[in-house]
C-alpha cells in the first residue's frame, strides 16, 4: 500500500469570466470568436489560471462552436445572450465544400497550442471539441435553449438528415483533434454536454456511435494521447458509454449509478470530477467539506479532481483557492 499525496486538478472553464485578468483582456476585445482565433491572446488566457493557481493541466482557450463556423455556419457571440447561429435543418444549409478548407478556417487554434507547447513546462495540454450531437444541437437550435424542441423534433422527423450532419461533425471533429495533437496537445476532451437529452436507440445512434468512432480513430492516430469523454447528463447510460467507448478518462456530473466508480476502476478508466460548481458560490466551511466528499468518494479510483461542469462567472477566486488547498493536502492509500 503506497500513499498518494497528489491528485491532479484542473477546472472546466478555468480560463474565463471569474478571473479579473481575463476580463481585462475581454474589455479590449469584444469579439469572442476573434479572441479564440488570436494565438497570442488565446495562449495568454489559457495560461492565466496556471500562473495564478499552478493547476496541473492547461486547457486550450477556445469554444466548441468553432466547428460550425468552420463548416460555414454563421456564428456570433452576443453580450448577455451567448451564442447565436443561423438555424439549419440539412447539410445543404452549410457552406461546406471540403474538410481541408474548413480546418484551414480555424488553423490559428493550432498555432495557439504550439505556443502553449513552448510554455507548458511539466503541464499537460488539453485540446478539445464538442461531441457531435452537442454541436448539432446548437446548429439546429440556433444557439442556447432550455427546451431543445427543435433538435428533438429534428432527429425524430428528419433522422436521415440528422445522421448526415452527425457524420460530417464526427469526421471534422476527428481531424480537428488530430491537428491539435500534432500541435502539442497531450490530452483531448470531448464535451458531449447534451448527452442527457437522449435515451435508448437515439443515445446509441447519436452519442455512442460518434464518440466511439472519434476514440477509435484518435487511438489509431496517437496511442499515447489520453482521451477524456464527458457525456454529461447520461445518468444510467454512463455505464453503457464506458462499455462501448474507449475512454482513458470519464468525466462525471453529479448523477451517475452508485456502482459506476467500482466498474470504472475494474476497467482501468480514470474518473474525472465532480464537485458541483454551485458549491463554489457558497461561504464558510461548506466548500472544504464538499471537496473532501468528492475526494473520499473516488479515493479507490484513479482520479482527476474537477467539477461537474464549468466554473460559474460569479465564483470567488478565494473559493477556488480553498478547493485547491484541500485537494493538494489530501492523502489516500492505494
Amino acid at each position: 500500500m503506497k500513499l498518494v499525496n497528489k491528485i491532479p486538478i484542473w477546472f472546466m472553464r478555468q480560463a474565463g469570466r471569474y478571473l479579473p485578468e481575463y476580463m481585462e483582456i475581454r474589455s479590449r476585445n469584444s469579439d469572442f470568436l476573434k479572441l479564440c482565433f488570436d494565438p497570442e491572446l488565446a495562449s495568454e488566457i489559457s495560461l492565466q489560471p496556471i500562473k495564478r493557481f499552478d493547476l496541473d493541466f492547461i486547457i486550450l482557450f477556445s469554444d466548441i462552436l468553432v466547428i460550425p463556423y468552420a463548416l460555414g455556419q454563421d456564428v456570433k457571440f452576443l453580450k448577455n445572450h451567448g451564442p447565436l447561429l443561423n438555424s439549419i435543418s440539412s447539410k445543404r444549409d452549410l457552406n461546406y465544400t471540403s474538410l481541408y478548407k474548413s480546418l484551414n478556417k480555424i488553423s490559428n487554434i493550432f498555432e495557439t497550442i504550439k505556443i502553449l507547447n513552448t510554455k507548458k513546462r511539466s503541464k499537460n495540454i488539453i485540446g478539445f471539441c464538442g461531441g457531435p450531437f452537442t454541436v448539432l444541437n446548437y446548429m439546429v437550435e440556433g444557439g442556447t435553449t432550455k427546451t431543445h424542441r427543435k433538435i428533438k423534433r429534428f432527429i425524430k422527423e428528419k433522422q436521415e438528415e440528422a445522421l448526415d450532419l452527425i457524420k460530417i461533425l464526427t469526421e471534422i471533429s476527428i481531424e480537428y483533434l488530430k491537428k491539435q495533437i500534432e500541435s502539442g496537445a497531450t490530452y483531448v476532451q470531448i464535451f458531449e454536454s447534451w448527452a442527457g437529452l437522449l435515451e435508448r436507440e437515439e443515445y446509441m445512434d447519436f452519442i455512442i456511435k460518434p464518440n466511439h468512432q472519434i476514440s477509435e480513430e484518435i487511438k489509431a492516430f496517437s496511442k499515447h494521447t489520453k482521451i477524456i469523454h464527458f457525456p454529461r447528463g447520461s445518468r444510467n447510460n454512463y455505464k453503457v458509454f464506458a462499455e462501448e467507448v474507449n475512454c482513458d478518462v470519464l468525466s462525471l456530473d453529479r448523477n451517475y449509478p452508485k456502482h459506476l466508480p467500482n466498474f470504472l476502476r475494474e476497467k482501468g478508466i480514470t474518473v474525472q470530477g465532480n464537485l458541483d460548481p454551485e458549491e463554489l458560490l457558497t461561504e464558510g466551511k461548506r466548500i472544504e467539506e464538499k471537496t473532501k466528499e468528492v475526494l473520499e468518494k473516488f479515493k479507490k479510483n484513479n482520479h482527476i479532481f474537477n467539477l461537474s461542469h464549468g466554473i460559474l462567472p460569479k465564483t470567488k477566486i478565494s473559493n477556488i483557492e480553498k478547493v485547491i488547498k484541500v485537494v493538494r493536502n489530501y492523502e489516500t492509500a492505494k
